[in-house]
């Protein structure tokens, strides 16, 4: 059976007459007037829309619209295709049928905006023809997370996950009702906000960005999607969701409903689409769960994760305290329970031994004064009130911050002979965030406890001379690329 394209209203002009308006820009630049020179073809009007492709027969302003199935993009000026729309609203009324539109929200192309306001962003609005009711969208910061609204129906579902999946996303605007308040001679007249605005996809304020609005007679359906949103996004969800479920006459009157319309399919088929349905809405469910733990996940990540790379002071100290502690560690914040900094920062037990904690942060390379403040803490130890045994310490030093995390090297000390003085162990902040951002608990007590090396020599401050620090290899092989490795217990 021959299929017949199904006419849908535009509120354009027709490509042709576009084409024209263009070029008489070109012709008369900065000469033209203003009417002539602020106009911009919308997308809608794009002479690559394959309209027949697609399944539709475009009736643009001056074309008559009393048999339309939809509506989009529509205008409510006069001449611009007020009365034009009126008709394919009067034709959907007379015949029972739900008066089906789309409009998008929003400006493109540096175009004007239509309501300016001084007590916050600007609004994009769209007006609701016969009607005193406006809805209003206000841009949303970048990087906005929105979600589907809770129990859509079929044809709204699909739109949801359709527009979840535009790359790149398009610029989110919340979605408001707004009356008008009318002036005159009596004085002002205030008109309340008609109609019910139901949420598609909202933020997690709740506020909607992708709306459907039902008419106060229930006669129309509106949707407001953003006006990045593709054409052939939007008519391809409209001929094969949202007239089926809408408009079932207008698929009928176009010799469609042998593949859409429910009465007229096999059990196979019903339960075929019953079963895509399903999983489209379990796809729905679970990308809003998972969205939802990547959220937590980074909110108990990100606290450790700047300590670690960036954190000085008492954010490194918090940020290592966590990470042992992860690892089974019972860690004591020695300068609470000491009242001051009267020794290390950590005193850390695991596996029943119990080692103290330097920790320390350098702009550039690491001082070897460092790891000399370890040895003198380890020796005032026993002769504080109360000090518990202990078998060693651990320097823990987050080094170079001033260069890029995944640029720097992951050993803290390159000199040969202070490395082989070490007698406890030096864990860089670096080769403790890997061990802790793979999870690898081992890795982390293993640290803790360190290789031992026998004193090779007296250390400086030890031998009574001063302490002079190294200075730090700047050679190509000094510095390598660390990330993905895994640290391999001793």
């Amino acid at each position: 059976m021959t299929q017949l394209p199904i006419p849908v209203h535009v509120g354009s002009e027709p490509p042709d007459d576009w084409d024209d308006i263009e070029a008489r820009q070109r012709q008369y630049t900065e000469d033209a007037g203003p009417y002539l020179r602020d106009k911009r073809r919308p997308a809608v009007a794009k002479a690559d829309l394959d309209w027949g492709a697609l399944g539709f027969e475009p009736r643009w302003v001056g074309f008559d619209t009393a048999d339309c199935a939809a509506a989009l993009q529509p205008s409510v000026y006069s001449g611009r295709g007020a009365d034009e729309f009126d008709r394919f609203r009067q034709g959907a009324e007379r015949r029972g049928e739900t008066a089906l539109v789309i409009s998008p929200v929003g400006e493109v192309d540096d175009a004007s905006r239509n309501v300016h306001s001084v007590f916050g962003p600007p609004v994009d609005s769209v007006s609701v023809g016969r009607t005193y009711t406006s809805i209003d969208g206000r841009v949303i910061g970048r990087g906005a997370r929105v979600r589907a609204a809770a129990d859509l129906g079929d044809a709204d579902g699909q739109l949801a996950l359709r527009l979840l999946s535009c790359n790149p996303a398009p610029t989110w605007r919340s979605l408001s009702l707004r009356g008008a308040v009318m002036h005159s001679v009596f004085g002002p007249e205030e008109h309340a906000a008609e109609g019910e605005l139901l949420a598609i996809l909202e933020t997690e304020l709740g506020e909607p960005v992708v709306a459907a609005w039902i008419s106060l007679d229930g006669v129309e359906r509106r949707y407001l999607v953003p006006v990045e949103t593709p054409w052939t996004l939007l008519l391809s969800w409209l001929l094969e969701q949202a007239l089926p479920e809408f408009v079932p006459g207008a698929m009928r009157r176009a010799r469609r409903p042998l593949a859409s319309d429910e009465e007229l399919m096999t059990r196979r088929e019903r339960d075929v689409r019953a079963a895509l349905a399903a999983l489209q809405a379990d796809y729905s469910a679970r990308r809003e769960e998972l969205e939802r733990k990547l959220e937590e996940a980074q909110g108990a990540a990100v606290a450790i994760r700047e300590g670690l790379l960036y954190g000085t002071g008492q954010q490194l100290v918090a940020a290592v305290r966590s990470v042992f502690e992860s690892a089974g560690v019972i860690v004591v914040d020695l300068d609470v329970e000491l009242g001051g900094t009267k020794n290390a920062d950590l005193l850390c037990t695991s596996g029943g031994r119990s080692r103290l904690v330097e920790v320390k942060s350098a702009s550039g390379s690491a001082s070897e004064r460092a790891y000399q403040d370890l040895l003198r803490h380890l020796r005032e130890w026993p002769n504080l009130p109360g000090a518990t045994p202990i078998d060693g310490g651990a320097l823990v030093v987050s080094h170079d911050l001033r260069t890029a995390p995944l640029e720097r090297s992951l050993e803290p000390y390159a000199r040969p002979e202070f490395l082989a003085a070490q007698t406890e162990p030096v864990i860089s902040a670096l080769e403790l965030f890997v061990a802790w951002r793979d999870e690898d608990q081992d890795g982390i007590r293993q640290m803790l406890s360190g290789p031992v090396r026998a004193p090779v020599a007296p250390s400086p401050a030890e031998a009574g001379s001063p302490v002079v620090d190294a200075e730090p290899v700047t050679s190509g092989a000094g510095r390598r690329r660390w990330f993905g490795r895994r640290r391999v217990g001793s």
